[in-house]
């Protein structure tokens, strides 16, 4: 069976799959899909402002989602139920800058019960790889759709700035919806805030967004909550099945679980 990578996935899907005439077309194909974040070089935040009014319905979330036991006899509804890990897995990887983990799951649930209903063995193959397919596509729709918005907030402030460049009583708020600029940026000249907006353009885009969790602590969450594995694993066990130093592995789970519970990560320039 051919493969795809899914980065290049993600690029299609912001390009054409956002189409779902063209996006069915193409699961014709029935292409695996190959889960490989590794090529995003994710690092694990250290430093970083997570002081952020957080969400404690997350770590209920993955409480009760991991708790779901397998049931072979169930109707469309309790289909839906018994792959959410698979989202909530999938979703740790689509925790991307300025976004909500618990919103990434939910358009994830959305595009999974988009995929159930319009499932057609006979011409889109397995079913296992067939919801990857619907799950990430929603997410990465969802997050393009989120920065396009962010983007037009920083476009206005922009637009803005040159305006009223050099009017003395004009006062602009640093915090303005969804924009956020660093202290220290100033913006002391046209050619100034032309550079910056020209930045804001590069950086701001689906490919460019940074995760906000590392690979090494999405495979603590995963396994501490049993994702993809055959049971869930403690933290002393995980610590022995990835060569962590004893305590290692509580300070990496409760790194992921405090980025996972902020609501939203802001986007700088």
């Amino acid at each position: 069976m051919e493969k795809i990578n899914v980065i290049d996935f993600e690029r299609q899907v912001v390009k054409k799959y956002f189409d779902e005439e063209e996006f069915l077309k193409f699961l014709e194909e029935k292409r695996e899909l190959v889960l490989d974040y590794s090529k995003l070089s994710l690092k694990e935040l250290e430093g970083e402002d997570l002081e952020i009014m957080g969400e404690e319905s997350v770590i209920d979330y993955l409480e009760e989602v991991s708790s779901i036991i397998p049931n072979q006899e169930e109707n469309e509804e309790d289909f839906v139920v018994q792959n959410l890990p698979v989202v909530a897995s999938i979703a740790f990887n689509y925790l991307r800058e300025g976004v909500a983990y618990l919103d990434v799951v939910q358009e994830g649930t959305m595009g999974l019960m988009k995929g159930i209903a319009l499932y057609d063995g006979e011409k889109y193959g397995d079913f296992e790889n067939y919801k990857k397919y619907w799950i990430i596509r929603e997410m990465v729709i969802f997050i393009n759709s989120k920065i396009t918005d962010i983007k037009n907030e920083f476009k206005r402030f922009f637009k803005d700035k040159r305006e009223n460049f050099g009017k003395e009583e004009h006062t602009h708020s640093e915090e303005d919806g969804e924009v956020y600029l660093k202290e220290e940026d100033l913006l002391p000249s046209l050619e100034a805030i032309d550079k910056r907006e020209k930045l804001m353009e590069r950086t701001i885009e689906f490919g460019a967004l940074k995760n906000r969790l590392s690979l090494r602590q999405i495979e603590v969450l995963n396994l501490y909550f049993g994702f993809g594995a055959e049971r869930r694993f403690s933290i002393f066990e995980i610590e022995e099945k990835l060569g962590l130093k004893k305590g290692e592995g509580e300070i990496i789970f409760e790194q992921a679980l405090l980025i996972l519970s902020t609501m939203e990560g802001k986007i700088f320039l």
